[in-house]
């Protein structure tokens, strides 16, 4: 059984023990590993970062075209080389049967990018074990990376507030160097609202989430916020004003969906939908998404028009719930679950699509915006913060969903206003991605953070502000 997919599993006394053994032999080794590097300084030819995070694995990122999500990270050269680690792969549904356990896997991206992958489970013969197995994967993978830091003379490390801004902070403790904590999501809001937990399968309880938010967020030499409603979340958990930095996130958003939408590619009629208008969703089928409502919707608008139809692109643990629910909402025949595409559909997609409808979104909410189609959102998180209600696009109360299918319809049945909403949900895009000012930011933040490791004492709460 794997710990990480696995979010009620109780706990045996064993299991328990040797887990905390496991983690106490780690940390052991680690400290060790220290006391003997004493006076062997690390090799440093250049910039270098290693940035973790749980996104993409390998496999999500092929099967996406998504690798722009990590490559962008080298800010054009200005890293020498990035080493990005994904420590739990295997949490996903859909990882390949061959990537859920092992040791760390590296996978060689291209000449100045490498992929780390720690595994959630170390021994199939230690399933009765989940925690234990747990525990000696990650253990195994801190300590590689604990080599890597040093051999290759790492100047920059990166996670977020929650596990992976954890193992950042103890790299960076052991190594002196600089920790950067990226922010891209209001946790606080997202649980108010839809009662979800970051990492429900490590934090199982919303107390401990927040006290981790909170040590991460507090002990960073830099948070970065993509929005103001981010900026909310660091600052009431801790983050200290003079290490705060605005830089958005839309660096990470993949060349295709830049491109004109009258210059993407034409896709065949895969799905048989003919010229009925079509209403696409691109999200994970996760409840923190809400997939769901778009299947509601949908059923909804249909009172208005009988031929409106969705395309929901993504996987999840909810596919099978969304097809029952289709069969009990009548609508088998007008959504389809399109599961993983990779960017280059998506982004043609998009622009084949009447309206583009996003529950909760991030990155996703700017390809919206960039790809020419009228966008209906559920007024939640920073979503108005790039769709202004009426302007660059329809904004609804969060789960009302006979309001999003009023306002699909709204725009299906008014072409003239949704093509000016569309119209200007780009160029809004555009102005907010301001892709050589996010770089100049970026490299800025870099060069003040890798200031701090090259200091005799490295790291020490100096904070980066920019």
């Amino acid at each position: 059984m794997n710990v990480a997919r696995a979010s009620h599993i109780a706990v045996r006394p064993a299991d328990l023990l040797l887990t905390i053994v496991a983690t106490l032999v780690g940390l052991a080794l680690l400290i060790a590993r220290g006391v003997l590097r004493r006076g062997r300084p690390p090799r440093v030819e250049g910039p270098r970062l290693l940035a973790i995070d749980s996104i993409y694995s390998v496999h999500l990122l092929r099967a996406r075209q998504a690798e722009h999500f990590v490559t962008h990270r080298d800010l054009d050269g200005y890293f020498e080389h990035v080493w990005s680690v994904h420590p739990l792969v295997g949490a996903h549904p859909g990882t390949p049967a061959d990537a859920l356990g092992g040791p760390p896997s590296i996978t060689v991206l291209s000449a100045t990018h490498t992929m780390i992958e720690g595994k959630t489970q170390r021994f199939s013969g230690l399933s009765r074990l989940p925690y234990f197995n747990f525990a000696i994967a990650q253990v195994q993978l801190v300590l590689m990376l604990d080599r890597i830091v040093h051999r290759e003379g790492i100047g920059v490390v990166r996670g977020d507030p929650y596990y992976n801004g954890l193992i950042a902070l103890l790299l960076g403790a052991l190594h002196r160097r600089p920790v950067d904590v990226r922010v891209f999501g209001n946790q606080d809001l997202i649980y108010e609202t839809v009662g979800a937990l970051a990492y429900p399968r490590l934090f199982r309880l919303r107390s401990v989430e927040q006290r981790v938010a909170r040590f991460t967020l507090s002990h960073a030499d830099a948070v970065v916020v993509a929005s103001a409603d981010n900026r909310q979340f660091a600052v009431q958990n801790g983050a200290r004003d003079d290490c705060l930095t605005f830089i958005a996130n839309s660096n990470m958003v993949s060349p295709m969906h830049l491109a004109e939408p009258i210059m993407r590619e034409r896709l065949p009629d895969e799905f048989g939908l003919g010229d009925r208008p079509v209403v696409m969703s691109v999200c994970r089928l996760e409840p923190l998404k809400r997939p769901d409502d778009i299947v509601r919707s949908v059923a909804a608008a249909q009172r208005h028009h009988s031929g409106i139809a969705a395309v929901i692109v993504g996987e999840g643990s909810m596919r099978g719930e969304l097809t029952a629910l289709c069969d009990e909402l009548g609508v088998e025949d007008s959504v389809v679950l399109a599961g993983e595409r990779d960017q280059r559909w998506i982004a043609s997609m998009m622009t084949r699509a009447d309206v583009i409808a996003v529950p909760l979104a991030g990155l996703a909410l700017v390809e919206a915006a960039l790809s020419g189609t009228p966008i209906v959102a559920y007024d939640v998180e920073w979503h108005s913060e790039l769709i202004r209600p009426g302007r660059e696009g329809l904004l609804v109360p969060y789960r009302d969903t006979d309001a999003m299918a009023a306002a699909i319809w709204e725009l299906v049945a008014d072409r003239e206003r949704a093509a000016g909403l569309a119209a200007a949900a780009r160029v809004r895009a555009l102005e907010v991605m301001q892709p050589d000012k996010i770089l100049a930011d970026e490299r800025a933040l870099a060069a003040k953070l890798l200031a701090i490791a090259a200091t005799p004492r490295g790291r020490g709460g100096q904070g980066a502000k920019s």
